[in-house]
């Protein structure tokens, strides 16, 4: 399709047949958006509550998950916040943004139409946009999620590693403890000859990436400051999968552990949709759906890395 003054997306012939099948480079007109100044960013970080945002660290150098950590930063400007990300080594993460400011729903609804006039019979619904900014070589650990995902690129430069989400990058029991909150996106078994399998793009302004659901990856940052936002998205065939991956991990121990069957047709699978349905109810009503994060640190735009250390504590979340 010819890009227009209208279009916030650039699609290439062949584009949307693979598009939540394989890892895929493209194009948005979203760089010089107003809603990504630092202006717009510093309101959006004073107006997310607590449930709404993530801050991350984690070394330059490390690729073990296990070192990603988790802090806080309420109280605090959003300006304080910028200028403690600009010097340090840290990673905000700006969650459901279409619901702390409607302008921004009005940019994720108009995405996500123009993905459905080029992705042959695509129908989403629960999406979502979340707003990252992050320190130069800000290093983000190896993840996967859940809904279908893209990264779009508005400032500086990163470099995303995908990897094809089955074993030995995600084996199939890590996958269902993922989805049945046993344990977290970030739980994943890293290796060095993983590097063999991944497909890596450098993104700019103006990129953007997806893959197909659940695929692990991880992300570094160039030497600036990043300005990137994730949309993520639900539609019948990534429900499926999910609710298959779910009633798969509750079914492993009657089956002595073993993998068992991931397809999305036949009697078995609507056997799994229903074994889903029922425990998530169970769940929802224990109250059980959160995992505890600890908390360990807090935003200091006065400290070099942008943190100091505090005592820590959990939250539900």
């Amino acid at each position: 399709m010819p890009r227009t003054a209208e279009n916030l997306t650039i699609w290439r012939q062949g584009d949307g047949d693979g598009f939540g099948r394989r890892p895929q480079l493209l194009r948005h007109t979203l760089a010089s958006s107003p809603l990504f100044s630092d202006e717009a960013i510093a309101g959006l970080i004073e107006a997310s509550p607590r449930d709404r945002f993530h801050v991350n660290t984690m070394p330059r150098d490390a690729t073990d998950p296990r070192k990603w950590r988790e802090g806080d930063m309420s109280g605090l400007s959003g300006h304080d916040v910028l200028a403690a990300v600009t010097k340090g080594n840290l990673w905000v993460h700006l969650q459901r943004v279409q619901d702390t400011d409607p302008a921004y729903k009005t940019v994720l609804d108009r995405l996500f139409a123009e993905i459905a006039e080029h992705v042959p019979g695509f129908r989403s619904y629960k999406r979502s946009m979340s707003v990252l900014i992050s320190s130069p070589r800000m290093n983000v650990a190896l993840h996967s999620d859940m809904p279908g995902q893209s990264l779009w690129q508005v400032r500086g430069v990163k470099r995303v590693w995908i990897y094809p989400p089955n074993a030995p990058y995600l084996p199939q029991r890590t996958l269902e403890d993922i989805v049945l909150k046993r344990s977290s996106d970030t739980q994943l078994p890293y290796d060095a000859s993983f590097e063999d399998g991944a497909l890596s793009y450098e993104l700019t302004a103006g990129d953007w990436a997806t893959w197909p659901r659940a695929a692990p990856h991880r992300v570094v940052n160039g030497d600036c400051v990043n300005v990137s936002f994730t949309t993520e998205h639900w539609t019948d065939a990534l429900r499926a999968g999910y609710a298959v991956d779910y009633a798969n991990g509750l079914l492993r121990p009657a089956f002595a552990g073993r993998d068992l069957d991931r397809s999305t047709q036949g009697p078995a699978f609507w056997g799994k949709l229903d074994v889903t349905a029922a425990h998530k109810t169970w769940r929802s009503a224990r109250g059980a759906t959160t995992l505890p994060m600890t908390v360990d640190f807090r935003v200091d735009p006065t400290c070099d890395a942008g943190f100091s250390d505090i005592a820590p504590y959990d939250i539900m979340k």
